[in-house]
């Protein structure tokens, strides 16, 4: 008894098993002639092979430098204060939920310190000490390593910390 195969040339709908769109953390992609195009962006890169897709996160998203004279800070960055300084917060507009900024005293300051400046309408919380509203968080005096790590909630207009080392005094 002979057996045939039969192989099918024509084009007809994707198996089942085959995905046809993709759903990501902001919004769905569906490809378009066979094709899906996965791009990095500001701090990740991606490269493909064969079957896998790989994503390498390029930095942990935060920028780091060093401050010797008074300045405004930046979403997503850290400093090191190297002197007595005043930092100011960004304004609120064009904040969202999360934005964060690590704020570390680098230096003994014996006589003056490190201010934190909220801006137009924000508060400041270290533990339960919450500032006026465009209030401050001074660094302690003589006491290098002191530290805020910051993030900002829309809904109350703060920055919160949720993160410190030292005695902030709160205003």
């Amino acid at each position: 008894m002979s057996q045939a195969g039969i192989i099918s040339t024509t084009s007809g709908p994707v198996p089942p098993s085959v995905p046809t769109q993709f759903t990501t953390d902001s919004g769905t992609a569906i490809p378009a002639a066979n094709n899906l195009n996965v791009f990095g962006g500001v701090g990740a890169t991606t490269s493909g092979s064969g079957s896998t897709i790989t994503i390498t996160v390029k930095n942990d998203g935060f920028a780091w430098s060093e401050q010797a004279l008074s300045f405004s800070a930046a979403v997503q960055n850290g400093y090191f204060c190297t002197a007595a300084l005043t930092v100011t917060l960004p304004i609120t507009a064009g904040l969202v939920i999360g934005n964060s900024i690590i704020i570390y005293v680098d230096t003994v300051i014996a006589t003056d310190q490190v201010i934190v400046q909220a801006s137009p309408g924000q508060k400041i919380q270290v533990g339960q000490n919450i500032s006026a509203i465009a209030g401050t968080a001074t660094s302690p005096q003589n006491f290098i390593g002191g530290q805020l790590e910051l993030v900002y909630k829309p809904s109350d207009a703060t920055w919160h910390t949720i993160n410190s080392m030292g005695s902030w005094a709160v205003v």
